[in-house]
């Protein structure tokens, strides 16, 4: 077994009231996070959700390595679990108040039709996109095409304007209507595919009476998306990915889970948020910030290296998507004291509570870190993008750190949070884990899927790290895992996954001797309600002690 680079998202996004996992309102306002391969879910670990307010993230499915980015982002957006619209990962959420347009202002919505979508995204692209570039060293979305379609109509959208256009068409270019959100070229153009017949999302008004309505919270998936697509370079190939995200990294969560360092991150984001929002209190904040900063990064050393790399990524492209929601539906457009204050109010929602995965916090911290370089003059930019410097780094560095008492209840809460995460997390990893380690059972390694084939979608509900067990443990994992030799589905079933001997692998431990996954000769068959399918298989290496059997 060789040491594995971690599978960070192509995907970041909630569309329209996608939520992986169980999928409960956040305590951070996170509004959703969902693509792992799409990835927001700020609730989506565990019943409780993560408690972070920041009012649009999203689910959590599989991911890629940044080498293999180039080769994988094309089917990204197929990665996603069912949607409700009652969990939408959000603070902010549960009653349908948005309108069905841009997503702010006032009165009841409908859900969005596909007009809707493309009247509200046509407005959303004109206001921000041709100023994009003034967030992001390279974020010039002038000339990037936004392809909408729900299955059955389609549209391209530009900053100058909407040109219809078709499924057919779109299929005749070699461009699928994706599961979700996916690269494209369209007339020579980079372009972004979005399919919006995923669901809705609902929300409840700002302090200010404003709305962030479905079509507003699939602009900002778009656009952050698209950023990670064309200017972090996961869609362009290997060697234009950000030096910086090439780095060692991992999504994963150490479980069982711990409640402090969920409570120092939440203090974090908590301080950077208020130095924003309250400009004169500002050197309170930052020297509070880097005191929990500081008190992670020595208690919990290891989560810090990890996670450095998920900071970067999606906490540059959080900033930027955010702040294009604020260019879009500040009145009058292009006004810097609207943003400000859209993204105060709407955008920035106190942690009132822990999360229950690591990355999830990665979002706003990044985002808030950004706002209070970008208030500081700091030249943030460049540093994230070479590495190995965080936003939340850069933000901190020269400040001397001095406590500040954490709100009333705070710990409490994430205490007892974490406790029943880990109830229910263990409802499924305990007995994965238990087959894992039980000494009669043997381990199927399934490859990645032929060469050629697309990737099928994918869905999960956290990442974790387990003492004794190598490589990261999947819970509730589902997908088609294709090979020559046939396909096995997994369905909500808790896997491993591993790089051995170079090979990043899908790891499902089995009983070879009967049950229901019998070994005969070179093939194994399986038959439970989980996991279904019937494949060919060879003696593979030694792994963790363990007989192995590797997918033809």
């Amino acid at each position: 077994m060789t040491g594995r680079r971690d599978r960070l998202p192509v995907l970041v996004l909630l569309v329209a009231g996608l939520v992986t996992g169980g999928g409960q309102p956040s305590q951070w306002g996170l509004a959703d996070q969902a693509g792992r391969e799409v990835r927001w879910d700020p609730a989506g670990q565990s019943r409780q959700g993560a408690r972070w307010a920041l009012g649009a993230q999203t689910g959590q499915t599989g991911q890629v390595t940044p080498r293999a980015a180039a080769t994988t982002t094309t089917a990204t957006a197929t990665a996603t679990a069912t949607a409700t619209a009652t969990a939408t990962a959000t603070g902010l959420v549960t009653t349908a108040t948005a309108t069905a347009v841009t997503g702010t202002g006032t009165g009841t919505a409908a859900e969005p039709t596909f007009a809707d979508y493309v009247a509200g995204l046509k407005a959303d692209v004109a206001r921000a996109w041709p100023r994009a570039g003034t967030l992001f060293p390279g974020a010039d979305f002038s000339t990037l095409v936004l392809l909408v379609s729900d299955g059955r109509q389609a549209a391209a959208i530009t900053a100058e304007g909407v040109t219809p256009t078709s499924v057919a068409e779109m299929e005749r270019r070699g461009v699928a209507v994706p599961e979700l959100i996916a690269p494209a070229e369209w007339d020579g153009r980079h372009a972004v595919a979005i399919n919006t017949a995923l669901g809705r999302v609902h929300f409840e008004p700002g302090p200010d009476g404003q709305r962030i309505g479905p079509v507003l919270t699939v602009f900002d998936k778009i656009t952050h998306e698209a950023f990670r697509f064309y200017v972090q370079g996961f869609a362009l190939g290997p060697d234009m990915v950000w030096p910086s995200l090439r780095a060692e990294g991992r999504r994963a969560t150490e479980y069982p889970l711990r409640a402090a360092p969920r409570l120092y991150r939440a203090m974090i984001y908590n301080e950077l948020r208020e130095a924003y929002r309250a400009p004169d209190t500002r050197p309170a904040r930052l020297a509070a910030a880097a005191y929990w900063a500081e008190r992670w990064a020595r208690e919990f050393p290891a989560e810090r290296r990890r996670i450095a790399i998920v900071d970067i990524d999606a906490g540059t492209a959080e900033y930027v998507g955010k702040s294009a929601v604020a260019m879009a539906a500040a009145t009058p457009p292009g006004g810097r004291r609207e943003q400000r204050a859209f993204l105060r109010n709407e955008l920035l929602k106190p942690a009132t509570g822990g999360t229950d995965s690591v990355d999830l916090e990665s979002y706003p911290i990044g985002l808030a870190a950004g706002l209070v370089a970008d208030d500081l003059g700091l030249d943030w930019k460049a540093a994230v993008v070479n590495g190995p410097d965080t936003p939340l780094d850069l933000v901190v560095r020269g400040v001397t750190p001095s406590a500040r008492p954490e709100p009333a209840g705070l710990r409490r809460t994430i205490d007892e949070q974490v406790a029943q995460a880990n109830t229910e997390i263990a409802m499924d990893l305990d007995p994965a884990i238990a087959a894992f380690r039980d000494p009669r059972t043997a381990l199927l390694l399934i490859p990645p899927p032929p060469e050629g084939t697309p990737p099928e979608p994918r869905s999960l509900s956290g990442e974790y790290i387990v003492e004794r067990v190598p490589g990261t443990v999947y819970r509730r994992f589902t997908q088609k895992l294709r090979v020559n030799s046939g396909v096995l589905e997994a369905k909500e079933l808790s896997v491993f996954a591993d790089q051995v001997d170079g090979v990043d692998y899908t790891i499902i431990p089995f009983d070879p001797t009967g049950g229901d996954s019998p070994l005969s000769g070179d093939r194994v068959r399986f038959t439970s309600t989980d996991l279904t399918g019937d494949l060919q298989v060879r003696a593979g290496p030694m792994l963790a002690g363990k007989k192995t059997f590797v997918a033809q």
